[in-house]
């Protein structure tokens, strides 16, 4: 039975990858948010500070936006593995996450919770993506309406599952 109790550390592989792509996203994020800053302030000098500049640096930043969150996503999910798989101590580690004032909500105490979390930042990361789609065509049309759509069902599933552990 132990050696079945051990293999719960080949979890840390996905922690540790999810944690490396969440620096990768923070990093294209902020890549990308310097590229918003410079297309407004002078990317090409012709178009500076203009309104085609500053949709395009709207895009740009919207962009990051949606690359940060799926950062957050990773490291949530990273989190939220560790703690429920690798650390075999829980009071421990309830000890090690008041001494670094970690917030409140990044606590995860079931599979059911890390879901919850999950589905909160996709649900913003879908409402992200739906405003960069309506930047890049303002003129909606019905099968644009698929993402919001599905963010409403994402809002109702979380409500459902946290009436349901009530």
């Amino acid at each position: 039975m132990e050696t079945i109790f051990r293999t719960r550390y080949l979890s840390v592989v996905a922690v540790v990858f999810a944690a490396i792509g969440a620096i990768l996203m923070f990093l294209i994020g902020a890549v990308t948010t310097i590229d918003g800053i410079v297309t407004y302030f002078g990317g090409h000098e012709d178009k500076a500070f203009s309104s085609d500049a500053a949709l395009a640096a709207t895009v740009e930043i919207v962009s990051s936006l949606d690359q940060f969150l799926l950062g957050l996503v990773l490291l949530v999910f990273a989190y939220g593995v560790y703690s429920l798989w690798v650390v075999a101590d829980a009071t421990a580690w309830e000890k090690e996450r008041s001494k670094v004032h970690a917030p409140d909500w990044i606590n995860i105490t079931s599979v059911t919770d890390l879901k919850v979390k999950l589905l909160e930042v996709v649900a913003v990361l879908l409402a992200v993506l739906f405003l960069k789609g309506v930047l890049l065509q303002p003129q909606t049309t019905w099968p644009d309406l698929v993402v919001p759509i599905a963010v409403v069902l994402l809002a109702v599933t979380v409500w459902l599952i946290r009436r349901a552990e009530h």
